[in-house]
């Protein structure tokens, strides 16, 4: 009984909301409706709009025409088309769960967790519910105590479904947020424990366990390699990983260990590169770890890959810039020089490199 009122009663709320969003935007007489002139826009609006008209108390159709206009960014139709929906059926979770995901889009993210909240209420067995409702706190940093509230939530549902990962791995970004690193390993971890595959969870505990120097990051990562089929993040991770222990063996004059590190930096970089051809920080890295190994022809031709994906990355044309300045070609090196300045006026050891050379000439 008490379920039937709590249904009845969100149903008269969502009666009075849309009919206040209507009478908002109701056009006046003489006035092509915005609805009818997006038609035209919008691929598949016509023809669902047909449909509204000879079925209007269809709630996937209204469904429907929500994801056509989400799909052309026109967020507030699609939110106003979702109260439709959940008047019209209150009970279905995917028509709850996709109007707090639009939630996200119009910036309105505690609208939905109110929805989530209603949801529970009618179906307090469902997981999805609390986990999206813990999403959506984690995200407004407006909220006073956002992180906590997300927590709570995830906590109710581990209770519902222990052995659920996901749960685990939402936890431990919320522990990595609020710089609980202790917690957050151990909320990724049992996420990887409960699920052998579950790439993300493991490239946070590579980049958690990284900042610690801990030996384990790689094991890790390469876990994450290993279950997915296009690993970009773990590889970057790892290739960022060695590059830096490289310099460190460097600084401390270990020469052939160094190398060692670098080499296989440049292996992970590459892999980057393969699976993402515009990936213009793996090509950054590859030029770094170049430089770093006196392979200077080989870092400028990094370097300049990166400019050809990104022309505006200043960082990029200092390298460059760098690389010539060691070569002893003054000429071009000035040339990167400003480059990376016109880009960027405030980059000052690109001004600094500059007015060097300048002064010598």
């Amino acid at each position: 009984m008490k379920k039937f009122v709590a249904v009845i009663a969100f149903a008269l709320f969502l009666m009075i909301l849309v009919d206040s969003c209507n009478t908002c935007n109701k056009p006046k007489e003489g006035v092509i409706s915005t609805r009818d002139s997006l038609s035209m826009l919008y691929p598949g609006l016509d023809s669902v709009n047909q449909q509204i008209q000879k079925d209007s108390m269809n709630a996937f159709l209204y469904f429907k025409r929500a994801q056509i206009y989400e799909g052309n960014k026109d967020y507030k139709a699609a939110v106003n088309d979702m109260f439709h929906v959940l008047m019209l059926d209150s009970l279905r979770p995917e028509f709850f769960l996709y109007a707090a995901e639009l939630s996200k889009k119009t910036s309105e993210p505690r609208r939905g967790i109110a929805l989530m909240d209603k949801a529970i209420a009618s179906d307090s067995g469902n997981v999805a519910f609390y986990v999206k409702a813990a999403e959506l706190a984690f995200i407004d940093t407006s909220l006073h105590g956002n992180y906590l509230i997300a927590l709570n939530y995830l906590d109710e549902a581990i209770g519902k479904d222990p052995q659920n990962a996901d749960i685990y791995f939402y936890k431990g970004n919320v522990f990595k947020e609020i710089g609980d690193t202790t917690k957050a390993l151990s909320a990724f971890q049992t996420a990887t424990e409960l699920n052998p595959k579950f790439y993300n969870a493991y490239v946070q505990l590579g980049l958690l366990l990284q900042k610690r120097k801990d030996k384990n990051a790689e094991k890790y990562l390469d876990n994450a390699i290993k279950v997915s089929d296009k690993p970009e993040d773990a590889l970057y991770a790892k290739a960022n990983m060695l590059k830096e222990e490289g310099v460190g063996l460097a600084d401390a004059n270990q020469e052939a260990k160094a190398k060692e590190k670098f080499i296989k930096a440049i292996e992970c970089f590459k892999q980057v590169v393969e699976l993402d051809h515009r990936n213009a920080e793996a090509c950054m890295g590859i030029g770094f770890t170049y430089y770093q190994m006196d392979s200077l022809h080989e870092a400028f031709r990094y370097y300049e890959m990166a400019t050809r994906i990104e022309p505006t990355y200043a960082g990029a044309y200092y390298s460059q810039g760098l690389v010539m300045e060691e070569l002893g070609r003054t000429k071009e090196a000035i040339m990167y020089y400003q480059n990376c300045l016109n880009i960027d006026a405030n980059f000052k050891k690109a001004e600094t490199h500059l007015k060097k050379l300048q002064e010598q000439r």
